[in-house]
């Protein structure tokens, strides 16, 4: 059965809040490894002055509006033109029913507007800030930028249908449409010079969208 998180709407606002901790926790680790001051590994995560601003936000909303409409063509080609065909159409069935619903139910406007707002402030900037910013600019360390944007990539599409959660079923399911939104915000990110706008005004409205419409 499906987990509903949206089932208390309030509930779910206070969750999003807890995204912070996707920023706070790996700057401060990384803050105590390599030396360096919690503001310098915050900056190095992308959030530093930018230029071109008007640009990054265009593009950040043009490739979340396009993933929006074009996101269940990817869905139902990785369900059903591969894994129904691999494994199954009852596997894919399975994997709907085990999947974590965040979106409210019967939300209020209020709540509505808050969800909002929380969606542009907190989980854009936050998750992009941790899947782009401190993962790939990590990696890139050791590894070629490809890898490391398929590896923020990987680790994206599982925090979206984490293992201890949900059945296998689910991550097989859902795990290629995540994992390609996924490499295309991790393209942008790298594009536009490793600034977290871009990347994260489109997850943003990709899930505003899907809150609203």
């Amino acid at each position: 059965m499906a987990i509903q998180l949206g089932e208390n709407p309030w509930i779910l606002i206070g969750l999003i809040f807890l995204e912070i901790l996707f920023i706070i926790i790996p700057a401060y680790i990384s803050s105590k490894i390599e030396k360096k001051s919690f503001k310098i590994l915050i900056f190095e995560m992308g959030f530093q002055k930018n230029e071109d601003i008007l640009v990054k936000i265009i593009a950040g909303l043009s490739i979340g509006v396009m993933f929006f409409f074009f996101g269940n063509f990817i869905l139902i080609f990785f369900q059903y033109i591969i894994i129904e065909n691999l494994l199954g159409e009852k596997l894919i069935a399975e994997g709907q029913e085990g999947v974590i619903n965040t979106l409210p139910i019967q939300p209020d406007l209020i709540q509505i507007i808050i969800l909002v707002i929380l969606q542009i402030i907190i989980i854009g900037p936050c998750e992009e800030a941790f899947f782009r910013g401190f993962i790939i600019k990590k990696l890139n360390i050791k590894v070629k930028v490809i890898y490391s944007a398929m590896i923020s990539s990987i680790f994206f599409s599982l925090y979206h249908v984490p293992p201890f959660l949900v059945p296998l079923t689910t991550i097989i399911t859902y795990f290629g449409y995540y994992f390609v939104f996924g490499i295309l915000l991790a393209s942008i990110f790298i594009f536009f010079d490793y600034s977290l706008i871009p990347c994260s005004i489109s997850h943003s409205c990709l899930n505003v969208l899907l809150l609203l419409l």
